[in-house]
């Protein structure tokens, strides 16, 4: 089940765990401190590498990341999620799939405005990562459940930096549909071709459309400022997001053919020039 529940879909924390889980999370900030310093690296990274190898750890990620003080700690806390959840995704339930995505994106929505974004960058990118491995299974009712609920931030109900995260998330999705921008999962080529041919037809295009009405939710507010508000990052970061779709390496008709490409690194064609002309295309198609 995909949503934001208040919990990470792999069961809670009872008070025989209490003392492990803080155990364990003092030892990776301690981890964290010494190759900081330069201290001890090798024993250090030994550490934060036996939890990023530990069976089903998400207990103690979870509790890493919301009870540590550290920011290094809470990092290496999600990238070990990440890691393994790809690692071990053919054994977790459907529940814990979905859960993993959800706590990630409900934990960076209730810390949209803290000051440690490459914590919440980490967190947005695992959850992308994890959308996409689970992306043939998951049904369209739940996806259209989870999508709404992004769009709601988006469209900025729940303030600007819930808005700013929303959008990084897409960024950070669409990045991950691209063959060119993929992060390896020990997965054959067919998966990532099938995933991105169902984004490309059924979802860049509603995305687009959400990052142009948040744009336009933000220009009169910038317009009238006569100096720098906080608008300025989420309209940015919708631009990106749009250029981004834009300049997306698009194969496939809504009929399911294939359609032609551009060549940008054909003789006689300046790249800058081809971009140009496939955002354009792009942007007549989408008319």
């Amino acid at each position: 089940m995909l949503g934001f529940p208040n919990g990470s879909g792999v069961g809670g924390v009872g008070p025989e765990d209490l003392a492990q889980l803080q155990s364990t999370m003092r030892a990776i900030e301690l981890a964290c401190s010494y190759i900081q310093i330069n201290s001890n690296p090798v024993a250090a990274e030994a550490t934060i590498l036996s939890l990023h190898k530990s069976p089903q750890p998400y207990k103690a990620c979870r509790y890493i990341l919301e009870n540590s003080q550290v920011a290094n700690a809470r990092f290496q806390a999600a990238a070990a999620i990440r890691e393994a959840a790809i690692r071990e995704w053919s054994f977790l339930a459907t529940d814990d799939k979905g859960g993993l995505i959800s706590f990630c994106l409900g934990y960076v929505m209730q810390h949209a405005n803290s000051s440690e974004g490459y914590v919440l960058s980490k967190l947005s990118s695992v959850a992308a990562q994890l959308m996409k491995r689970g992306w043939l299974e998951f049904t369209p009712a739940e996806k259209e459940v989870f999508f709404y609920q992004i769009n709601q931030a988006i469209l900025g109900s729940r303030g600007l930096d819930v808005q700013f995260i929303g959008i990084n998330f897409l960024e950070s999705l669409v990045s991950e549909f691209s063959p060119s921008t993929s992060s390896a999962m020990g997965l054959p080529r067919e998966f990532h071709e099938n995933c991105r041919k169902s984004l490309e037809q059924n979802f860049l295009k509603t995305f687009y459309q959400w990052a142009k009405d948040a744009a336009l939710s933000v220009t009169n507010k910038i317009i009238a400022s006569h100096s720098s508000v906080p608008e300025v990052k989420v309209c940015n970061a919708t631009l990106r997001l749009m250029y981004q779709i834009l300049n997306w390496e698009f194969r496939y008709s809504k009929g399911g053919g294939t359609r032609a490409s551009i060549n940008v690194f054909s003789d006689g064609i300046r790249v800058d020039n081809a971009l140009a002309r496939k955002t354009e295309c792009v942007i007549v198609q989408w008319c």
